[in-house]
Protein backbone atom coordinates (compact mmCIF):
# COMPACT_ATOMS: atom_id res chain seq x y z
CA UNK A 1 0.00 0.00 0.00
CA UNK A 2 2.50 2.50 -1.29
CA UNK A 3 1.56 6.01 -0.60
CA UNK A 4 0.10 7.23 -3.86
CA UNK A 5 -0.73 11.23 -5.98
CA UNK A 6 -4.09 11.72 -6.37
CA UNK A 7 -5.39 13.65 -9.32
CA UNK A 8 -7.89 16.58 -9.00
CA UNK A 9 -10.93 14.23 -10.11
CA UNK A 10 -9.63 11.20 -7.97
CA UNK A 11 -9.43 14.26 -4.63
CA UNK A 12 -12.98 15.04 -5.20
CA UNK A 13 -14.27 11.68 -5.42
CA UNK A 14 -12.58 10.96 -2.36
CA UNK A 15 -13.79 14.17 -0.32
CA UNK A 16 -17.66 13.06 -1.88
CA UNK A 17 -16.93 9.60 -0.28
CA UNK A 18 -15.98 11.58 2.93
CA UNK A 19 -18.44 13.81 3.25
CA UNK A 20 -20.72 10.48 2.78
CA UNK A 21 -19.62 8.38 5.25
CA UNK A 22 -19.56 10.83 7.71
CA UNK A 23 -23.28 11.44 7.02
CA UNK A 24 -24.12 8.00 7.64
CA UNK A 25 -22.12 7.42 10.44
CA UNK A 26 -23.84 10.44 12.35
CA UNK A 27 -27.25 8.65 11.52
CA UNK A 28 -26.38 5.91 13.54
CA UNK A 29 -25.43 5.30 17.56
CA UNK A 30 -21.96 4.89 18.05
CA UNK A 31 -22.05 1.02 20.11
CA UNK A 32 -24.21 -0.27 17.09
CA UNK A 33 -21.82 0.88 14.46
CA UNK A 34 -18.49 0.34 16.84
CA UNK A 35 -19.48 -3.43 17.17
CA UNK A 36 -20.04 -3.90 12.99
CA UNK A 37 -17.35 -1.67 12.38
CA UNK A 38 -14.79 -4.32 14.18
CA UNK A 39 -16.03 -7.55 12.69
CA UNK A 40 -16.25 -5.58 9.10
CA UNK A 41 -12.02 -5.18 9.76
CA UNK A 42 -12.12 -8.91 10.81
CA UNK A 43 -13.88 -9.70 7.84
CA UNK A 44 -11.82 -8.27 5.67
CA UNK A 45 -8.94 -9.53 6.74
CA UNK A 46 -10.26 -13.33 6.47
CA UNK A 47 -11.13 -12.41 3.00
CA UNK A 48 -7.33 -11.54 2.34
CA UNK A 49 -6.32 -14.69 3.86
CA UNK A 50 -8.96 -16.33 1.91
CA UNK A 51 -7.57 -14.37 -1.32
CA UNK A 52 -3.43 -15.39 -0.88
CA UNK A 53 -4.83 -18.81 -0.10
CA UNK A 54 -6.70 -19.29 -3.69
CA UNK A 55 -4.18 -16.94 -5.44
CA UNK A 56 -1.14 -19.13 -4.25
CA UNK A 57 -2.71 -22.57 -5.14
CA UNK A 58 -4.56 -21.17 -8.49
CA UNK A 59 -8.04 -22.66 -6.74
CA UNK A 60 -10.30 -23.24 -3.39
CA UNK A 61 -8.58 -26.14 -1.97
CA UNK A 62 -10.67 -28.37 -0.21
CA UNK A 63 -10.19 -27.65 3.34
CA UNK A 64 -10.75 -23.68 2.36
CA UNK A 65 -14.08 -24.38 0.67
CA UNK A 66 -15.39 -26.32 4.03
CA UNK A 67 -14.44 -23.30 6.27
CA UNK A 68 -16.22 -21.34 3.40
CA UNK A 69 -19.63 -23.46 3.49
CA UNK A 70 -19.66 -22.67 6.92
CA UNK A 71 -18.82 -19.71 6.98
CA UNK A 72 -20.58 -18.21 4.11
CA UNK A 73 -23.35 -20.02 3.81
CA UNK A 74 -24.61 -19.32 -0.18
CA UNK A 75 -21.38 -17.78 -1.10
CA UNK A 76 -20.33 -21.83 -2.78
CA UNK A 77 -23.15 -21.06 -5.42
CA UNK A 78 -22.44 -17.70 -6.19
CA UNK A 79 -18.91 -18.72 -6.67
CA UNK A 80 -19.45 -21.55 -9.08
CA UNK A 81 -21.00 -19.54 -11.64
CA UNK A 82 -17.36 -18.44 -12.34
CA UNK A 83 -15.33 -20.14 -14.71
CA UNK A 84 -12.18 -18.43 -12.67
CA UNK A 85 -11.86 -19.22 -9.51
CA UNK A 86 -8.96 -17.55 -8.93
CA UNK A 87 -11.21 -14.72 -8.79
CA UNK A 88 -12.60 -16.25 -5.57
CA UNK A 89 -10.88 -13.12 -3.78
CA UNK A 90 -12.10 -10.60 -5.81
CA UNK A 91 -16.06 -12.04 -5.08
CA UNK A 92 -16.04 -12.90 -1.32
CA UNK A 93 -15.75 -9.08 -0.15
CA UNK A 94 -18.74 -7.77 -2.59
CA UNK A 95 -20.52 -11.13 -0.81
CA UNK A 96 -19.57 -10.20 2.99
CA UNK A 97 -20.69 -6.56 2.37
CA UNK A 98 -23.91 -7.75 0.98
CA UNK A 99 -24.52 -10.27 3.26
CA UNK A 100 -22.86 -10.54 6.23
CA UNK A 101 -23.72 -6.63 6.41
CA UNK A 102 -26.92 -6.66 5.07
CA UNK A 103 -28.10 -5.08 7.90
CA UNK A 104 -26.13 -1.98 7.38
CA UNK A 105 -27.08 -1.73 3.90
CA UNK A 106 -30.53 -1.92 4.26
CA UNK A 107 -30.43 0.77 6.91
CA UNK A 108 -28.35 3.17 5.30
CA UNK A 109 -24.58 3.11 6.24
CA UNK A 110 -22.69 0.45 4.39
CA UNK A 111 -20.40 3.17 2.54
CA UNK A 112 -19.43 4.06 5.89
CA UNK A 113 -18.63 1.21 7.68
CA UNK A 114 -16.67 0.31 4.46
CA UNK A 115 -14.89 3.96 4.15
CA UNK A 116 -13.50 3.99 7.72
CA UNK A 117 -12.97 0.07 8.43
CA UNK A 118 -10.50 0.29 5.39
CA UNK A 119 -9.06 3.04 6.53
CA UNK A 120 -8.16 1.56 10.64
CA UNK A 121 -4.47 0.71 11.14
CA UNK A 122 -5.72 -2.98 11.26
CA UNK A 123 -6.79 -3.00 7.67
CA UNK A 124 -3.46 -1.19 6.78
CA UNK A 125 -1.71 -4.22 7.98
CA UNK A 126 -3.52 -6.76 6.95
CA UNK A 127 -3.23 -5.21 3.10
CA UNK A 128 0.64 -4.60 3.64
CA UNK A 129 0.61 -7.96 4.95
CA UNK A 130 -1.24 -9.63 1.72
CA UNK A 131 0.91 -7.63 -0.46
CA UNK A 132 3.54 -9.68 1.61
CA UNK A 133 2.44 -12.93 1.49
CA UNK A 134 1.66 -12.46 -2.27
CA UNK A 135 5.04 -11.83 -3.10
CA UNK A 136 6.40 -14.58 -1.00
CA UNK A 137 4.49 -17.25 -1.99
CA UNK A 138 4.71 -16.84 -5.23
CA UNK A 139 8.97 -17.40 -5.12
CA UNK A 140 7.67 -20.28 -2.75
CA UNK A 141 4.66 -21.91 -1.91
CA UNK A 142 4.63 -22.56 2.08
CA UNK A 143 4.95 -26.24 2.94
CA UNK A 144 1.63 -25.55 4.72
CA UNK A 145 -0.89 -22.49 4.76
CA UNK A 146 -1.21 -20.44 8.26
CA UNK A 147 -4.49 -21.08 9.42
CA UNK A 148 -6.85 -17.80 9.59
CA UNK A 149 -6.05 -17.03 13.48
CA UNK A 150 -2.18 -17.34 12.46
CA UNK A 151 -2.07 -15.34 9.82
CA UNK A 152 -4.30 -12.72 11.15
CA UNK A 153 -1.99 -12.49 14.18
CA UNK A 154 1.08 -12.37 12.26
CA UNK A 155 -1.18 -9.38 9.88
CA UNK A 156 -1.87 -7.43 13.10
CA UNK A 157 2.33 -7.55 14.19
CA UNK A 158 3.22 -6.26 10.96
CA UNK A 159 4.87 -3.25 10.53
CA UNK A 160 3.17 -0.23 8.94
CA UNK A 161 5.38 2.82 7.48
CA UNK A 162 6.96 4.13 10.55
CA UNK A 163 8.14 0.57 11.73
CA UNK A 164 6.04 0.02 14.30
CA UNK A 165 3.05 -2.85 14.76
CA UNK A 166 -0.17 -2.15 13.61
CA UNK A 167 -1.64 -2.74 16.82
CA UNK A 168 0.32 -0.84 18.69
CA UNK A 169 -0.69 2.43 16.71
CA UNK A 170 -4.36 1.07 17.20
CA UNK A 171 -3.58 1.20 20.94
CA UNK A 172 -2.13 4.53 20.46
CA UNK A 173 -4.99 5.83 18.68
CA UNK A 174 -7.42 4.67 21.18
CA UNK A 175 -5.41 5.96 23.79
CA UNK A 176 -5.75 9.38 22.18
CA UNK A 177 -9.26 9.27 21.30
CA UNK A 178 -10.11 8.71 25.22
CA UNK A 179 -8.30 11.82 25.46
CA UNK A 180 -9.95 13.95 22.58
CA UNK A 181 -13.28 13.01 24.24
CA UNK A 182 -11.96 14.94 27.19
CA UNK A 183 -11.28 18.31 25.42
CA UNK A 184 -14.00 18.14 23.02
CA UNK A 185 -16.27 18.02 26.91
CA UNK A 186 -14.51 20.77 27.99
CA UNK A 187 -14.54 23.10 24.59
CA UNK A 188 -17.65 25.25 25.66
CA UNK A 189 -15.78 26.49 29.39
CA UNK A 190 -13.13 27.56 26.80
CA UNK A 191 -15.85 29.62 24.98
CA UNK A 192 -17.43 31.09 27.94
CA UNK A 193 -16.34 34.89 28.81
CA UNK A 194 -13.69 33.74 31.88
CA UNK A 195 -11.90 30.69 31.73
CA UNK A 196 -13.46 29.20 34.93
CA UNK A 197 -14.15 25.18 35.28
CA UNK A 198 -16.71 24.09 37.86
CA UNK A 199 -16.17 21.96 40.80
CA UNK A 200 -16.97 18.95 40.04
CA UNK A 201 -15.31 19.53 36.35
CA UNK A 202 -11.84 19.95 38.47
CA UNK A 203 -12.56 16.99 40.23
CA UNK A 204 -13.64 14.71 37.50
CA UNK A 205 -10.47 16.28 35.37
CA UNK A 206 -8.31 15.44 38.27
CA UNK A 207 -9.07 12.00 38.43
CA UNK A 208 -9.49 11.33 34.10
CA UNK A 209 -6.27 13.67 33.38
CA UNK A 210 -4.70 15.12 36.33
CA UNK A 211 -1.61 16.30 34.44
CA UNK A 212 -4.08 18.13 31.93
CA UNK A 213 -5.83 19.62 35.08
CA UNK A 214 -2.17 20.65 36.38
CA UNK A 215 -1.41 22.06 32.41
CA UNK A 216 -4.80 24.56 32.55
CA UNK A 217 -4.38 25.82 35.93
CA UNK A 218 -0.48 27.07 35.42
CA UNK A 219 -1.06 27.99 31.31
CA UNK A 220 -4.32 28.66 30.50
CA UNK A 221 -6.11 31.91 32.15
CA UNK A 222 -8.53 34.43 30.74
CA UNK A 223 -5.69 36.73 30.00
CA UNK A 224 -4.26 34.01 27.77
CA UNK A 225 -4.41 34.78 24.22
CA UNK A 226 -7.68 33.86 22.62
CA UNK A 227 -9.95 31.74 23.79
CA UNK A 228 -9.90 29.24 20.83
CA UNK A 229 -6.43 29.39 20.66
CA UNK A 230 -6.25 28.06 24.50
CA UNK A 231 -8.59 25.55 23.58
CA UNK A 232 -6.36 24.50 21.04
CA UNK A 233 -2.87 24.55 23.05
CA UNK A 234 -4.76 21.29 25.35
CA UNK A 235 -4.63 19.15 21.90
CA UNK A 236 -0.74 20.05 21.84
CA UNK A 237 -0.38 19.16 25.56
CA UNK A 238 -1.74 15.66 24.90
CA UNK A 239 0.28 14.87 21.58
CA UNK A 240 3.64 15.61 24.13
CA UNK A 241 1.87 13.39 27.12
CA UNK A 242 -0.65 10.99 26.22
CA UNK A 243 1.50 10.51 22.96
CA UNK A 244 4.79 10.94 24.35
CA UNK A 245 6.23 7.50 23.42
CA UNK A 246 4.90 7.47 19.67
CA UNK A 247 6.72 11.48 19.42
CA UNK A 248 10.13 10.21 21.39
CA UNK A 249 10.14 7.14 18.73
CA UNK A 250 9.23 9.18 16.09
CA UNK A 251 5.77 7.69 14.79
CA UNK A 252 3.74 10.33 16.58
CA UNK A 253 2.41 11.38 12.65
CA UNK A 254 1.53 8.03 11.59
CA UNK A 255 -1.17 8.16 15.10
CA UNK A 256 -2.82 11.33 14.42
CA UNK A 257 -3.20 10.37 10.75
CA UNK A 258 -5.44 7.34 11.40
CA UNK A 259 -6.52 8.76 14.51
CA UNK A 260 -7.81 11.86 11.89
CA UNK A 261 -9.75 9.29 9.97
CA UNK A 262 -11.04 7.29 13.06
CA UNK A 263 -15.20 7.00 13.01
CA UNK A 264 -14.67 8.03 16.89
CA UNK A 265 -12.90 11.29 16.51
CA UNK A 266 -15.22 12.07 13.37
CA UNK A 267 -18.48 11.24 15.67
CA UNK A 268 -16.66 13.46 18.18
CA UNK A 269 -15.74 16.61 16.44
CA UNK A 270 -19.47 16.35 14.93
CA UNK A 271 -21.22 16.10 18.26
CA UNK A 272 -19.10 18.20 19.87
CA UNK A 273 -19.28 21.31 17.71
CA UNK A 274 -23.67 21.09 17.94
CA UNK A 275 -23.50 20.25 21.19
CA UNK A 276 -20.85 23.35 22.57
CA UNK A 277 -23.35 25.82 20.22
CA UNK A 278 -25.85 23.88 22.52
CA UNK A 279 -24.77 24.61 26.00
CA UNK A 280 -23.57 28.31 25.30
CA UNK A 281 -27.55 29.28 24.06
CA UNK A 282 -28.42 27.97 27.87
CA UNK A 283 -25.53 28.25 30.04
CA UNK A 284 -28.67 27.93 33.07
CA UNK A 285 -28.21 24.08 32.40
CA UNK A 286 -26.13 22.04 34.76
CA UNK A 287 -22.32 21.38 32.96
CA UNK A 288 -22.78 17.54 32.18
CA UNK A 289 -19.99 14.58 33.87
CA UNK A 290 -17.74 13.79 31.83
CA UNK A 291 -19.43 10.27 31.79
CA UNK A 292 -22.92 11.95 31.14
CA UNK A 293 -21.20 13.18 28.65
CA UNK A 294 -20.09 10.73 26.82
CA UNK A 295 -23.08 8.46 27.08
CA UNK A 296 -24.67 11.41 25.27
CA UNK A 297 -22.23 11.57 22.13
CA UNK A 298 -22.05 7.81 21.63
CA UNK A 299 -25.77 7.92 21.63
CA UNK A 300 -26.36 10.87 19.78
CA UNK A 301 -27.83 10.41 15.69
CA UNK A 302 -28.73 13.12 13.62
CA UNK A 303 -32.11 12.89 12.09
CA UNK A 304 -30.94 15.11 8.85
CA UNK A 305 -28.41 15.55 6.90
CA UNK A 306 -25.94 17.88 7.34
Amino acid sequence: MKTAKFTKLERRVGHIASRRARQQLMQVPWDCFHKAYEEYIRWQAFVLWARTVVESEGSTPSWLDAILRKRCPGFEEEAARSNQPELLGFQLLPWVQNQAFAFAKEEGWLDALVFYGFRDARSKGSWEYWEHCESEWKKRRPKSFPTFAEWRRSALSWELDENVPCTTVTKAVEKYLDFEAVVYWLHPLFQAPTIQLPTHVTLELGRECPGLLDFVDIHISASYGGKSKSWRKLFNWGKSHVLAHAKDEGWLDCVLRHARFHPHHVRLVDYAALWCKSWLGNTTFPYPSLRQWRRDAESYVRTTRS
